[in-house]
């Protein structure tokens, strides 16, 4: 049992199944909290339970998957109101879920800048949720936050307050975080190909307002078959013919937009992520995508040579264990390895 902090991370661009692993371990490890990082509704998550695919940009995934988890959104995220109260409405979360009283909030108004500035828009090709541009507010000091909203009013709390005591009690916290390691705005090679903050481990507890000292296990999630939205560099990226003849395409949960892939992980890349992150554990995902033949495959026994070998070269490369397997888009398309 965690019965601490854990923290899910990313170790490339994102897109890479965090929140499906975040509500893998809500389930496994009963978790008391669920709590939303990074920046904004820029990043969404999705999970097909069952038939039933459920998205998300505001809300963490892994709150859905166990109905004892209490929701909380860190206060180092900023907030759509309209986004976050249709997702609480529809999924019936408004019982066990609430914003930091910190959060700055998106306006409609910065969603237009961003579609304005042809920066954003056209090269670095931002998502235009408005997150960018609150977060610039926010720094100036010229932002609302979660407290001042009417709406809001009933969903907010310390939210840093609540998961730091729940530590100290030794219950279960799970930080959900977004993106990945190199769209780090100060840490990614990439800049301005970016977002508009970090993504790495402490920079997602950073959001939550997490004492370190709480921090028992972090997830570092690395995708079998690296993938990016869009602008910026991706080694060994793939022609769109390669992805169709491979069928492996894929889109992005905000914009639709598809997804560029690679025909492989950088483990230069991989090797530098780990040392910003300190990953304990690797979750590996998008098997599927590496080798056809482990599609839906849910024990050891089923794991391809292909696979077990891309495990072998993770675990070489990060001196990490890998402890999680994903072979599909089912919650249940999950193998957990004994270490």
């Amino acid at each position: 049992m965690f019965m601490s902090a854990v923290i899910i991370t990313d170790a490339l661009w994102g897109d890479s199944g965090k929140g499906k692993i975040s509500a893998y371990l809500a389930r496994a490890e009963n978790a008391s909290y669920v709590v939303r990082c990074g920046t904004g509704t820029n990043a969404g998550h999705s999970l097909y339970f069952g038939k039933n695919l459920v998205k998300l940009n505001q809300l963490p995934l892994g709150g859905l998957a166990n109905p004892k988890s209490q929701i909380r959104i860190g206060s180092g995220v900023v907030v759509d109101p309209e986004i976050f109260l249709r997702e609480i409405k529809e999924y019936h979360l408004q019982k066990r879920t609430k914003i930091d009283f910190r959060c700055a909030i998106i306006e409609p108004r910065h969603k237009q800048a961003e579609s304005n500035d042809s920066n954003l828009s056209k090269k670095i090709g931002s998502t235009k949720t408005g997150t960018g541009f609150a977060r610039a507010e926010f720094i100036m000091r010229r932002a609302r936050q979660a407290k001042d909203v009417k709406e809001l009013k009933g969903f907010t709390s310390d939210a840093a307050k609540e998961i730091n005591d729940a530590c100290l009690k030794k219950k279960t916290v799970i930080l959900e975080g977004s993106q990945g390691t190199f769209l780090s705005l100060a840490l990614s090679p990439d800049y301005p190909f970016t977002t508009s903050d970090n993504c790495t481990t402490l920079a997602l507890a950073d959001d939550a307002g997490l004492n370190w000292k709480y921090i028992k296990d972090v997830v570092m999630i690395v995708k079998a078959v690296p993938s990016r939205v869009g602008e910026g560099p991706m080694p060994f990226e793939l022609s769109s013919e390669e992805i169709e003849k491979r069928d492996i395409r894929e889109y992005g949960v905000t914009t639709g937009r598809p997804r560029r892939k690679a025909a492989r992980i950088d483990w230069n890349l991989l090797k530098y992520a780990t040392m910003l992150n300190g990953p304990t554990q690797i979750a590996l995902t998008f098997c599927d995508h590496f080798d056809l033949e482990v599609k839906g495959v849910r024990e050891v026994k089923g794991l391809t040579a292909k696979v077990k070998n891309l495990i072998k070269k993770v675990e070489k490369v990060t001196q990490t264990p890998v402890t999680l397997v994903e072979t599909g888009k089912d919650f249940e398309d999950i193998i957990a390895l004994k270490r």
